[in-house]
């Protein structure tokens, strides 16, 4: 049975449970944020999941678990306890479910994702490797300095909060960097030279690509991760530049992931790379007549050879 996890608002979660179902598959999901409608117990003989409507897994019933998105950000806040008690009880969650997917990498079941994979292959690392495969954009991240005069993307290196609340995050945008205060670790970077973003969907070797149909000047926009509404707006498939398939599979060997969704810029046939996220997004792309997307992921899932080893290359030893 596949184990997937995840939380109550994602959406393609919905669309796998969907197509499990379809082909006659056994599936449970566990949504950390209902946490308090299951139960749950782990002993050195194994766990069980009950979910509310009377299910259960054990763990000699799994057969492969998919880390999709078991976090509480973003979704609805559950009840009970003081905020101090609720930041305290999501840790310790948080940290239950990262061992059940080390539980599975042991055992060869964890597939596709790499729950570990955003944060050993950061913005820093993934720039440093993409210049040996794309054009990619001159970037620099410090601190105690004045920025040269000009415009620059900001982008944060991590994806905490900054202030109170759950919303309080700095956007991808661009800025004067001289007006960049130097009191804070700053990560810029060139405002790529292109009119159409585009977007790749990288599932264990294949890719499949996406471009908008708007160019930069009619959003108005020197970037389209600028805009939150950005999943609104219309996409394309589009077909890969010759050899550029080749180039992503290459890179994202050499990063040691086995899905994750590239962002480009296009300057004629040329593709500038952006950035590589390791759990991104992409029910938003999808053809909902027939889920190739959601088809391609779950028949990865499924796929032993997608396993996650048990020890991931170091970019120190590849860069």
């Amino acid at each position: 049975m596949l184990l997937l996890l995840s939380n109550s608002i994602d959406g393609t979660a919905d669309v796998l449970v969907e197509l499990c179902r379809e082909r006659g598959l056994g599936v449970f999901r566990f949504n950390i944020d209902l946490w308090t409608h299951y139960r749950f117990a782990w002993t050195a003989e194994g766990f069980v999941f009950h979910d509310p409507t009377g299910r259960s897994i054990a763990s000699e019933d799994v057969s492969a678990v998919l880390w999709r998105r078991p976090s509480l950000r973003d979704t609805p806040d559950w009840e009970g306890g003081s905020p101090a008690d609720r930041i305290a009880t999501e840790a310790e969650l948080q940290t239950i479910v990262r061992e059940i997917g080390d539980w599975a990498r042991a055992r060869g079941l964890l597939r596709l994702i790499e729950p570990s994979g955003p944060r050993r292959v950061g913005r820093l690392a993934q720039m440093r490797v993409a210049r040996a495969f794309f054009p990619t954009p001159d970037w620099a991240v410090g601190w105690g300095l004045r920025w040269p005069e000009g415009r620059r993307m900001v982008k944060r290196l991590s994806t905490e909060p900054v202030g109170e609340g759950r919303d309080a995050y700095i956007f991808v945008q661009s800025v004067d960097a001289e007006r960049l205060s130097p009191q804070w670790p700053w990560l810029v970077q060139e405002v790529a030279v292109g009119d159409r973003d585009a977007t790749v969907l990288y599932v264990q070797g294949r890719c499949f690509g996406f471009e908008m149909e708007r160019t930069r000047a009619d959003l108005g926009v020197e970037d389209w991760r600028i805009r939150n509404g950005a999943h609104d707006d219309p996409w394309r498939a589009w077909p890969l530049p010759d050899g550029l398939a080749d180039r992503i599979d290459a890179y994202m060997k050499r990063l040691g992931l086995k899905f994750g969704r590239l962002d480009f810029i296009l300057d004629g046939a040329t593709a500038i790379f952006l950035e590589v996220n390791p759990n991104g997004q992409f029910g938003w792309l999808d053809d909902p007549q027939d889920w190739p997307l959601h088809r391609a992921v779950l028949d990865a899932a499924l796929d032993p050879s997608s396993r996650i080893e048990g020890t991931q290359t170091t970019i120190e030893t590849i860069d």
